[in-house]
């Protein structure tokens, strides 16, 4: 099914098909399934982890943290542990509700497009990596986030400006905006962006961990579900790496309300 750029996409289900230990045998026990960052050679546990730490300096320990795209739970459980922070979990899929909560996470189930309503609670801070791709009214989730919270960390993937391919990828599941675009609606949603920064080179490392453990689990066969657009973009990526990077930038951003 061909779903247009305003639709909602059905993320539960996209969310909720592969067993959580197959999503363990490719991106980890943790469960961390966004990009890492890498310094230099470090395993996959590490720039994933690593990824979370870089946005400490903005987090003052004991911070009621709204997670917003928590998915298993792996940033939320370094936050829990590493900055005594207070977190709640958002995610659309039942799937990643049910698995954290049975980890002792508080998880609230809210699909951010179709459930127009700001989240509920007030916060110190909002924690949300790689999730607002998936997002279709980015401008409209950013200004609803701000009854929140003060102060918003977001990374994201998105499209180089001047950027020409196709913006629904990901099976249909992400629909790409421009750097610009982004900045655009935060500060249009009434956010001011205090930190910005590129790190996508850091991250490359992440895809080259992925393909070696998709190839040894699955070989030659098709990866079930959501894994399989995770290899797609895993294969696309290493055809050329640097274009790949230049192509697709990957925007971390610390933002305060106006």
């Amino acid at each position: 099914m061909t779903v247009g750029p305003e639709e909602p996409f059905d993320l539960d289900g996209f969310y909720s098909l592969v067993s959580i230990d197959e999503w363990k045998r490719i991106i980890g026990d943790a469960l961390h399934y966004h990009f890492g960052y890498f310094r230099g050679s470090e395993d996959l546990e590490t720039g994933l982890r690593q990824t979370v730490k870089n946005f400490y300096p903005y987090i003052v320990p004991g911070s009621r943290i709204l997670d917003v795209g928590c998915g298993w739970g792996g940033p939320g459980k370094m936050l829990i542990a590493e900055r005594d922070c207070r977190v709640t979990g958002v995610t659309c899929s039942t799937a990643q509700a049910d698995y954290c909560r049975g980890l002792g996470l508080k998880v609230l189930r809210h699909d951010l497009d179709r459930d127009t309503e700001a989240i509920p609670g007030e916060y110190d801070l909002i924690f949300s990596l790689e999730m607002i791709s998936h997002v279709r009214n980015k401008f409209e989730h950013l200004r609803r986030l701000r009854a929140n919270a003060p102060r918003l960390i977001l990374s994201e993937s998105c499209a180089a400006d001047g950027y020409r391919g196709e913006r629904a990828t990901y099976g249909g599941s992400i629909m790409l905006c421009t750097v610009s675009e982004l900045i655009c609606d935060m500060e249009k949603a009434g956010w001011q962006i205090k930190v910005m920064r590129n790190r996508r080179f850091e991250s490359l490392r992440t895809i080259a961990l992925w393909k070696r453990n998709l190839d040894r689990v699955y070989g030659d066969r098709e990866p079930p579900g959501q894994l399989s657009y995770l290899r797609g973009l895993v294969n696309e990526a290493l055809k050329s790496p640097v274009a790949w990077c230049h192509s697709f930038p990957l925007i971390d951003i610390v933002a305060e309300k106006k």
